[in-house]
């Protein structure tokens, strides 16, 4: 059987071996996906919202479109068999430009879920590269401070014969800023839907959707239904993101926030 190990920073993260057969329940057309035994989730980064940069698990919500043009979900494509190889294609992604189609079209609450989970996320992504600029010019000017001060602190002759100075380390008492975050109408609409629906589905799952419904809180300024939600967390759930999360809360922070794990 073909097996193929992806290394990302010289470690084992995930194992393909061979694939699925599946097909699409609107047309019968069979598809060839990748079989994990294992899956790691690493990322290089990871942001308040669920996008992830540098992962080897995909961001998407399992959204493809089937080649008679219908949205289909991954999870509702039917099991055929398993293979160690095959020419069938891969479902094709929806294009970000097509989601709204896609939540227009969506036949059932779950295809809803995953085509507005997809859309906030895609609309945050001009707000993302503000932040990183902001982020990057905030810690050039911090470094900046902390090389003045540090060839301050040492003698005249190291300065003198320009002795390189230590590895720079950020000064843990500084906070982190962030950008404005100033949602539009459409990122509004798509949010307040979203947490509608997640509210809706919640009624039947109590301990489900705590950490998606705390962000979309958030991020509307809801921040009452925001901590609700994180509170109501069960106490092996809490971890870096909900924590964070938390602070963000009591700071009534709105914006997006990037993170490492």
């Amino acid at each position: 059987m073909n097996e193929a190990v992806i290394y990302q920073g010289g470690l084992k993260l995930t194992i393909v071996r061979g694939v699925r057969i599946v097909a699409a329940s609107c047309c019968g057309k069979q598809y060839a996906l990748p079989r994990y035994p294992s899956m790691n989730f690493m990322a290089f980064e990871y942001w308040t919202d669920g996008w992830r940069v540098g992962s080897l698990m995909p961001n998407d919500s399992g959204l493809r479109v089937c080649i008679c043009g219908k949205f289909i979900l991954l999870r509702d494509l039917v099991e055929m068999r398993f293979a160690d190889e095959s020419d069938l294609p891969r479902p094709e992604k929806i294009p970000a430009e097509r989601l709204p189609e896609c939540i227009e079209q969506a036949g059932d609450v779950e295809m809803e879920v995953a085509a507005r989970v997809a859309y906030w996320r895609e609309l945050n992504h001009a707000y993302r590269e503000v932040y990183r600029a902001h982020r990057d010019q905030e810690e050039i000017t911090l470094k900046s401070a902390w090389t003045a001060d540090r060839r301050k602190e040492r003698s005249w002759w190291k300065n003198f014969v320009h002795w390189p100075l230590p590895e720079y380390v950020r000064y843990g008492n500084v906070r982190i800023t962030y950008p404005p975050f100033e949602p539009n109408e459409q990122q509004m609409a798509n949010m307040e839907a979203l947490a509608s629906l997640l509210k809706q589905k919640q009624k039947l799952e109590p301990s489900q959707y705590r950490k998606s419904l705390g962000e979309l809180y958030r991020e509307l300024g809801r921040f009452d239904e925001a901590t609700e939600q994180i509170d109501g967390l069960p106490k092996d759930e809490w971890g870096v993101t909900s924590l964070l999360m938390k602070r963000l809360i009591s700071d009534r922070e709105r914006a997006p926030v990037r993170y490492r794990m």
